[in-house]
């Protein structure tokens, strides 16, 4: 199913997420987002948790809020 909302933007820059398309998506209120833009288009994702250094999706830790691999956390260790 696709959802397409038309939202205005404020004078802060912000728009609002309709409920069914975060319902949809699984997006809760602190959630990170993924916003890309190119020439024509702007395009808005949910971040999926990764290692800050290696960008791998599994055996994460978070620290300060940001998410660190086991393999790159060893070498943190280490160094």
């Amino acid at each position: 199913m696709i959802y397409t909302n038309f939202r205005e933007i404020d004078k802060a820059g912000r728009i609002v997420i309709s409920k069914d398309i975060r319902k949809h998506l699984n997006i809760r209120a602190g959630d990170v987002l993924h916003i890309e833009a190119d020439d024509q288009c702007v395009t808005i994702k949910k971040a999926e948790s990764k290692c800050v250094f290696c960008n791998a999706l599994e055996n994460l830790t978070e620290f300060a809020g940001k998410f660190v691999c086991c393999t790159c956390l060893d070498k943190l260790k280490k160094d």
